[in-house]
């Protein structure tokens, strides 16, 4: 039996995806939304080079649908796009959950037999894997709530900032079900095989400074927003060729590269032939911060 990659269960209110909302639908670090249809489910926002992809269903513990996880591709392939665009952060609205992950509710209706279980999962597969073969570095800004699929989410992200009182979990076992492959795969690359298991066979709930101890969090900040405005500034300073590479060199090597090879060889010769180069070696000999391009 396979289940959906990564859903919410642990809260009572997270479970069913529904629970306060936070007092506002999307962070003010959300300039606009440049999309062009009306769901505002999630939404897509710039600010300077810096997008931002906010789950937006306050009122339900930003509880993600079938139709929200299937929006995700479509946003993130807007702002891959976006001329200037250096890094993209994912959020969920409020304060109160960063996502108590997929909405139960639908279950129902949407996953009562072996073809819509299939069809769910690769829906929500492909929102994840959009999110790591996204061309910039990803941040996961995680305020609240950040169960099952949201966490899934958070996992395909490059980075995972969190806020002091951020919650993590990750749910099948009170829900019978199996995760796919690849999702679990993620889980295992970045926290290990053992607190994997622990994690998959318990449902435990984990703090912010629990989930940092094993991995699944990288940094832990009082003032999240402002270290994720200040992460991302950084990172505009720096070699979008080289982070690109770190992308895909880091995921090959996940997926069992140990040795160059003509893709590495490849990779590495494109950077040499890039004004990103050329640049960062004059700004070194001229004394001076580089500006790349």
């Amino acid at each position: 039996m396979t289940g959906p990659a990564m859903t919410g269960a642990d809260d009572p209110d997270a479970s069913a995806g529904a629970g306060p909302g936070a007092n506002t639908a999307a962070n003010s670090d959300t300039d606009s939304d440049t999309d062009s249809d009306t769901d505002a489910t999630v939404l897509l926002g710039r600010d300077g080079p810096v997008a931002t992809l906010t789950i937006n269903r306050p009122d339900r513990l930003n509880a993600l649908t079938y139709a929200m996880f299937a929006r995700i591709p479509r946003l993130l392939a807007q702002a891959a796009v976006m001329d200037g665009v250096r890094s993209l952060v994912l959020r969920g609205a409020g304060r109160k959950s960063f996502s108590a992950g997929a909405d139960i509710a639908e279950f129902g209706a949407a996953r009562t037999t072996a073809e819509q279980a299939a069809a769910y999962d690769q829906i929500v597969l492909t929102a994840e894997e959009a999110l790591a073969a996204f061309p910039h570095p990803v941040i996961a800004a995680v305020h609240g709530y950040c169960y099952g699929g949201g966490c899934a989410l958070a996992l395909a992200c490059d980075i995972r900032f969190a806020s002091p009182a951020a919650r993590f979990a990750i749910t099948p076992a009170k829900l019978g079900l199996v995760y796919p492959l690849r999702a679990t795969k993620r889980l295992v690359d970045v926290v290990g095989p053992s607190r994997a298991k622990l994690m998959l066979m318990s449902g435990a709930d984990y703090d912010a400074r629990q989930a940092q101890a094993f991995g699944l969090v990288d940094e832990v900040h009082d003032d999240l927003d402002a270290a994720v405005r200040e992460f991302t500034a950084l990172l505009a300073t720096r070699s979008g060729v080289t982070q690109r590479a770190v992308k895909e060199v880091v995921a090959r090597i996940l997926d069992g590269a140990t040795h160059d090879d003509e893709a590495h060889t490849a990779l590495r010769a494109a950077a040499l032939a890039s004004p990103d180069y050329a640049e960062g070696v004059r700004a070194f000999l001229e004394h001076r911060p580089p500006k790349f391009s």
